[in-house]
């Protein structure tokens, strides 16, 4: 049997930092003995090396934790290489086929599980009925929870066939929240009618089809527990009555990250592990703090061993644990062996069938390349941004560029502007701008910026001939007026670029639809 030590060491998953394990790191892992350890975008880079760092683990530990990754497809990858970027949910919400959702889930699992991860920490199943929720924005799959559930309970079913645990997040949903958690602690005042109708919905399903994880998430919801304004994270309400009791789910539920901004602006850290052990989770995410890993896992020690927390709850979480170990060492079941898709061409299959287009008062969609004579391409500087493929970098060989030059044979001019440019920025933009030469605006997240706002403007006064593509935010289109043309990809992964410009020069049909209704302010 295990010793108390050994049981809370499992209610851990700790983040680590680098790509190999320092010495320090090491003595870390073999004090701590966590349950799990999750892998960011500071910890990778290559399949190899990864796959290298885990067996290491693995192997210096007594029980070889489970490893974890975000891997959730969009906005949120931790592999930019080596293992295919798929579009994220909104775009298989525009989309709108469960069947790639699900070969999506299990090409992309199929890929992790190879190098040694067990868990996907996917997918996002919150309902976006806010169209101002910097958080989550292109992470959802929509606003319809019908089509939420639909579109998860398939991704989950793949994943799951390629012996990956799904984690559905982030319960009870905060897709109606207007703050970002990673920031501070968001308050959602529902009712909890729509609570149980719109946002819960997709994790009853969720569950029904045996996830076999569940994680909560550091916002207040006063109509589902009225009780000190604090998190779900921190209700046993919300956690152990509804999703153990009243959802009867057996699996895992985690935490979201202890050391987000919603928590440690307003907890120390042995405040937030006992009141998260509390609640009912089964396991406590640190990611990456040594200090306040080791200092949670001491509180922890203390509060079993003076029976302050039950430990027969102690007990019954690494069981469940044990169990989840289990599932994950069973491997593909030999059923699925038949050979798969090539995931690539699955992404851009995605990718294709998820560009929508918004409107196009002016019908100047499609652009004909060979008549074509000249082009701006006014292009965000993304470089910055994290878990980014290669080819953004702002000069000619700039993917978006590239791509373009495919299509087009006259004379290409770009510029490149900062995400939140200034008025001179603006200006240079436009200035020499010819009125009837065609001109496309890539916007990205206009909603957080006010610079690209103006530039919108700017641009359509300036230019009879604009062509308005979103790239990450499209709920940008309130920055547009209906006669504009306007474009979605939902994403601004190279496989969704390469799509939208086929879109645009007339080489494939724009086949999505928005996944969300367009009046602002649903609820």
């Amino acid at each position: 049997t295990m010793d108390i030590k050994e049981n809370v060491g499992q209610r851990l998953m700790i983040g680590i930092r680098g790509a190999y394990l320092d010495p320090e790191t090491e003595n870390h892992l073999k004090e701590i003995q966590p349950g799990s350890v999750i892998l960011f975008t500071r910890n990778i880079s290559s399949a190899a090396q990864v796959a290298q760092l885990i067996s290491r683990i693995k192997h210096i530990l007594p029980l070889p934790p489970l490893i974890a990754i975000d891997q959730e497809g969009g906005r949120v990858i931790r592999f930019t290489s080596d293992i295919t970027v798929f579009p994220g949910n909104m775009a298989l919400g525009a989309a709108g086929s469960p069947d790639l959702a699900c070969e999506q889930g299990f090409l992309s699992a199929l890929q992790l599980k190879e190098i040694g991860i067990d868990i996907n920490l996917a997918p996002v199943v919150d309902v976006i009925t806010s169209h101002h929720n910097p958080g989550i924005t292109i992470r959802s799959f929509g606003d319809d929870p019908q089509k939420v559930a639909d579109l998860a309970v398939a991704f989950i079913a793949g994943t799951q066939a390629a012996g990956v645990a799904a984690v559905a997040k982030h319960f009870p949903g905060k897709g109606a929240a207007d703050l970002d958690a990673h920031l501070d602690l968001p308050t959602i005042s529902l009712p909890r009618e729509t609570f149980e109708a719109v946002h819960l919905y997709p994790f009853r399903k969720a569950i029904e089809s045996r996830v076999r994880g569940i994680m909560s998430t550091h916002v207040h919801y006063p109509s589902l527990d009225s009780t000190g304004g604090h998190p779900a994270t921190f209700s046993p309400r919300i956690v152990k009555d509804y999703i153990r009791t009243r959802l009867a789910f057996d699996g895992l539920i985690f935490s979201d990250d202890l050391e987000m901004g919603a928590i440690a602006r307003h907890y120390p850290i042995d405040t937030a592990c006992l009141e998260a052990a509390r609640a009912g989770h089964d396991m406590l995410l640190l990611c990456s703090d040594y200090r306040l890993q080791k200092k949670g896992f001491a509180t922890l020690l203390d509060a079993y061993t003076a029976s302050i927390l039950p430990r027969e709850e102690l007990e019954a979480s690494v069981a469940r644990l044990n169990a989840l170990r289990k599932f994950c060492q069973t491997g593909v079941p030999p059923d699925r062996h038949a050979p798969p898709r090539h995931p690539e061409i699955l992404a851009e299959q995605i990718a294709r069938q998820a560009v929508t287009i918004i409107s196009d008062g002016k019908h100047l969609l499609p652009l004909d390349g060979n008549r074509l004579n000249a082009l701006l391409l006014l292009i965000p500087d993304l470089s910055a941004s994290p878990a980014l493929e290669d080819g953004y970098e702002p000069t000619e060989g700039h993917f978006l560029i590239r791509q373009c030059r495919r299509h087009f044979r006259g004379n290409c001019e770009w510029r490149f502007f900062t995400l939140n440019p200034g008025d001179e920025e603006i200006e240079a933009c436009i200035n020499h701008h010819n009125r009837q030469k065609p001109c496309m605006l890539f916007i990205s997240n206009a909603r957080e910026n006010e610079g690209q706002k103006q530039l919108i403007k700017r641009v359509r006064r300036c230019s009879a001939a604009a062509i308005f593509v979103l790239l990450d935010n499209p709920f940008d289109y309130e920055f547009l007026n209906p006669e504009d043309t306007c474009l979605t990809s939902y994403g601004f992964r190279k496989n969704q670029l390469k799509a939208l410009l086929e879109v645009i020069f007339g080489k494939a049909k724009a086949q999505g639809t928005l996944p969300f209704r367009k009046e602002s302010c649903l609820q």
